[in-house]
């Protein structure tokens, strides 16, 4: 049996086929990175991109500060098992410390700073009160329950770098350092167009040969969640002259302009005649990816264009690979992809090795911990097999047939399609 080398990337039965990331690095070669800014405040900055490096203002902690409620006192001051001290204060979080002497302890709670004179906490629980003084029983550890000045992060500190998209964490992170408002770029504007002679609208009558355009929809949804400025571009019947005056429209006013349908090298595929009419420079990508084979990218005016397959798992796959390697350039980052999160699969699941394969895929739980069950391939047209899926499992272009307990890439759909 001939062995199959895992460095192979390229389909044995068509040299022609290129890798997938060497499909998005020539994609993004297309893309001009974005050069709008917006000064927003942080409560609108969720999903916006940086447009500079975030450097910390302050100290955090910005003070010495207790750790838990509890006791602070100088651990000098405990000289034997049992150690009584009075307790000279009471320091809630927001109060100024009064210093302490030798013999004396305060009254803490979380958050509290420390005064001056104590260097160590001890936790409420492991003391006794007796009226206005507190002692300590057995050993203690010098300098135990303290956050230190700068511990967590040192004034200076290089905190977020451009490009990064801001989520939950990095608000908290900006609101703790006293920004009340961030340089960001300005959203992406993508346009999003259908074509096709058979499409109908929600609304309109379904002929014996017609289907109901459900590409636009799922990529205009993808494209705002994926916080871009999603513009719907409409449809456009199988017609090259059409198409171009679209596609010449909307480069006017968007940054990227994408379309469905017509992106292979039939001659009912129109979008490349289109490009050309347009005056476009372009270039057909035939990818060794399943679903997904072929795609179109180029630059039309100041737009880059993006041209998908027609059936929904293709374009969606091909979204969520070549697409997201254009929308990162967009913004200003390194055009990789996504690698996915390694899991063990409890399928059978039959193909030939040579290109990269994204299928349907469920998480189940097992008494050994999570695994992934591989739905089938479900079909480049087929919708149902998305939505009883967890996300999609990607196979490396190396692997031939997978057994129970083989590993493969998951990209989850919860959370997993952001840009």
């Amino acid at each position: 049996m001939t062995a199959v080398l895992p460095e192979l990337d390229v389909c044995a039965r068509d040299q022609s086929l290129i890798t997938l990331d060497e499909a998005c690095r020539r994609a993004a070669l297309y893309v001009t990175p974005l050069d709008r800014r917006e000064d927003i405040s942080i409560a609108d900055a969720l999903g916006r991109v940086l447009v500079g490096q975030v450097q910390a203002r302050i100290a955090l902690p910005p003070f010495d500060q207790s750790a838990m409620d509890g006791y602070a006192f100088a651990a000098s001051s405990i000289r034997g098992i049992s150690t009584e001290l009075h307790v000279a204060s009471r320091i809630a979080a927001g109060s100024p410390p009064p210093p302490l002497v030798a013999g004396e302890a305060a009254r803490v709670f979380t958050g509290a700073p420390i005064p001056e004179g104590a260097d160590t906490i001890v936790m409420q629980e492991h003391v006794q009160r007796r009226g206005s003084c507190v002692i300590i029983d057995g050993p203690i550890r010098p300098g135990s329950n303290l956050r230190r000045r700068g511990e967590d992060i040192a004034e200076g500190e290089a905190l977020l770098e451009a490009g990064q998209r801001l989520d939950a964490r990095h608000l908290a992170v900006l609101a703790a350092q006293g920004f009340s408002r961030i340089q960001v770029l300005a959203r992406p504007r993508v346009a999003i167009v259908s074509t096709g002679d058979e499409l109908r609208q929600p609304g309109e009558a379904l002929g014996a040969a017609s289907i109901f355009d459900s590409n636009r929809p799922m990529l205009l949804a993808l494209a705002r969640q994926a916080g871009l400025d999603a513009i719907d571009g409409g449809s456009v019947p199988d017609d090259a002259r059409a198409i171009a005056v679209r596609l010449s429209a909307l480069a006017d006013i968007a940054d990227l302009v994408v379309t469905t349908g017509g992106a292979s090298v039939g001659e009912a595929d129109h979008s490349a005649a289109a490009l050309a009419e347009s005056g476009a420079s372009f270039e057909t990508l035939r990818m060794a990816l399943k679903p997904g084979k072929p795609a179109v990218v180029g630059r039309l005016k100041r737009a880059a264009y993006l041209g998908l397959p027609g059936n929904p798992v293709s374009a969606l796959v091909s979204w969520l690979t070549v697409g997201n390697a254009m929308i990162a350039r967009l913004c200003g980052r390194k055009p990789g992809r996504r690698t996915g999160t390694p899991m063990t699969i409890v399928s059978t699941f039959e193909r030939k090795p040579g290109r990269t394969e994204f299928v349907p895929a469920r998480i189940r739980t097992t008494d050994a911990g999570p695994r992934l069950e591989i739905l089938g391939r479900g079909g480049s047209a087929r919708l149902k097999p998305l939505i009883q899926a967890d996300g999609l499992a990607e196979i490396a272009p190396s692997s031939g047939g997978l057994n129970p307990g083989d590993s493969v890439h998951f990209h989850p759909f919860q959370g997993g399609l952001l840009t």
